[in-house]
C-alpha cells in the first residue's frame, strides 16, 4: 500500500507539471537524445579541432540569406553534449557555437474549453476592415509551423508553398495548429472562423515539426533552414508561432544577419505564465513579440511577461478551424504579421518602419506605456497617416 501511494503521489505530481508546462513531457523525452553541436562560420582552425577531437560531422551548410556556414557534429563518443561545448568554448572564445536546442509550438494543451468569440467581433475589437478577396494580392508572407491539411476548405484556393524541414525525420502528422495558422492569414472563412486576413497573398510554408510520442518537436537547426528558404523566397514577414526557452547562441548569430529593412519576424511572447522564462525568438531583439489578450483587453492569464514583449492582439477564445486551437499566444501572432503586412503594402513603408508605427497606434492598456504585460498595448488596423513618434513610442531598436 506505501508504495501504491508514492507511485499515485508521483504521478499526481507529474501530472500537475505537465499541466503548468505543457512542454515539459516533450522535453523530459527529447532531452535524452544525444545531443548535436551547432557551429555558426567555423574557422579553419576550428575545423581542424573537430576532426581532431574525434567529434562526427554531421553536416556543414551554407546559409546565404543569413550569411551563414552552418556546422553541425555531434560530440565524441562518450562526451556528453555540455561538456564538448564547455571544451569548445574553453578552446576557441570567440565561436559561436551551442546545442541544437529544441523549439515546440507555442500552442496551449488548455485552451479549446471557453466558448468562443463571434469572428466579426474579434476583428472590430482591432479595428480589422474586410478588404475583400484579392486583400493581399503581391504579398509574400512566411510562415513556420506544423504540416498543415492542403484539403481543408478554408484553405482551398489559397496559394501556398510549402516545404519540410525536419532533419530527415518524418513530419508530425499533427495539422491542426498549422492550418488553422495558415488559414487565420491567407484561407477563405465559412463565416464563423478567423481566415483570411491577407486573402491572396502568397503563403511560403515551411514545416519544421517531427513526428514524436509525446507531441511535436523541431530543432534549432531546422529553424534556421526554414528561415534562409523562406527569406530566399521573398517574403517580408515571417510568421512564428513557435517558442523555446533556450538562449541559443548560434539562433541569435544568424538572426542578427537578417536585413530588417527588409523582414521581419513576428513571434508568439509565449504561453508559460507570468514567471515563465523568456521565450524564444520573441525575445531576440530584433523580433516582433506578440501576446494574447481577451476582446476586453484582458491579458491571457497563461501568457509570458517580460520587457521583451511588444504588443497584444486577440488570443483568447477565437473561432479557428480547430476547436482544440482557440487560445494561446500562438493565434495573436497572424494578427500582428497581417498588419505588417497590410501597412507595408498600403503605405509603402519597411518591415521596422511598419513596426515602428504599429507600436505607435497601439491601445494602450495596463500600465501607462510600455510594459511587460502588454508591450505598447492592444494592436490597431493599419493606416498610414505618420503618427507622431515620440520618446514614449520610438522606432525599435535594431
Amino acid at each position: 500500500m506505501i508504495a501504491a501511494g508514492r507511485i499515485a503521489f508521483v504521478i499526481v505530481i507529474a501530472l500537475a507539471a505537465f499541466a503548468a508546462d505543457p512542454a515539459a513531457a516533450i522535453r523530459i523525452e527529447d532531452d535524452r537524445r544525444p545531443g548535436r553541436i551547432l557551429i555558426a562560420n567555423p574557422s579553419r582552425s576550428l575545423e581542424a579541432h573537430v576532426i581532431a577531437g574525434s567529434f562526427a560531422i554531421e553536416s556543414v551548410e551554407r546559409l546565404d540569406s543569413l550569411a551563414l556556414s552552418l556546422m553541425i557534429v555531434a560530440p565524441p563518443r562518450g562526451v556528453a553534449a555540455e561538456k564538448a561545448l564547455a571544451e569548445l568554448r574553453a578552446e576557441y572564445p570567440e565561436a559561436v557555437v551551442a546545442i541544437d536546442s529544441p523549439v515546440y509550438l507555442a500552442t496551449d494543451v488548455r485552451s479549446g474549453r471557453g466558448q468562443v468569440n463571434d469572428r466579426q467581433r474579434v476583428l472590430t475589437s482591432i479595428g480589422w476592415q474586410a478588404y475583400g478577396a484579392a486583400v493581399g494580392a503581391g504579398m509574400r508572407v512566411g510562415v513556420i509551423d506544423s504540416s498543415i491539411d492542403l484539403a481543408h476548405p478554408a484553405l482551398q484556393g489559397a496559394f501556398i508553398a510549402k516545404r519540410s524541414f525536419t532533419s530527415g525525420k518524418a513530419p508530425t502528422t499533427d495539422t491542426a495548429h498549422g492550418t488553422a495558422i495558415a488559414a487565420m492569414l491567407a484561407g477563405r472563412s465559412d463565416g464563423t472562423a478567423i481566415a483570411g486576413l491577407l486573402r491572396g497573398a502568397a503563403l511560403y510554408h515551411a514545416s519544421i515539426f517531427q513526428k514524436s510520442k509525446r507531441g511535436p518537436v523541431a530543432s534549432s537547426a531546422d529553424f534556421l533552414r526554414a528561415v534562409d528558404w523562406l527569406v530566399q523566397s521573398g517574403v517580408t514577414v515571417i510568421n512564428a508561432s513557435v517558442t523555446s526557452p533556450t538562449e541559443n547562441a548560434v539562433v541569435l548569430y544568424a538572426m542578427s544577419m537578417l536585413s530588417y529593412e527588409k523582414v521581419l519576424l513576428v513571434a508568439a511572447a509565449g504561453n508559460r505564465g507570468p514567471n515563465g522564462p523568456p521565450a524564444y525568438p520573441a525575445a531576440i531583439k530584433s523580433a516582433f513579440a506578440v501576446t494574447a489578450v481577451s476582446l476586453d483587453g484582458d491579458a491571457y492569464r497563461y501568457a509570458n511577461t517580460g520587457d521583451y514583449i511588444d504588443i497584444a492582439a486577440p488570443g483568447i477564445d477565437l473561432p479557428t478551424t480547430s476547436r482544440r486551437i482557440t487560445s494561446g499566444t500562438s493565434l495573436a501572432v497572424p494578427f500582428v504579421t497581417a498588419a505588417v503586412a497590410r501597412m507595408m503594402q498600403m503605405c509603402g513603408v519597411t518591415p521596422v518602419e511598419a513596426e515602428g508605427r504599429l507600436h505607435a497606434y497601439a491601445r494602450d492598456l495596463g500600465a501607462p506605456g510600455r510594459d511587460a504585460s502588454f508591450g505598447w498595448g492592444l494592436l490597431q488596423a493599419p493606416r498610414c497617416a505618420a503618427p507622431q513618434l515620440s520618446a514614449r513610442f520610438p522606432m525599435p531598436a535594431r
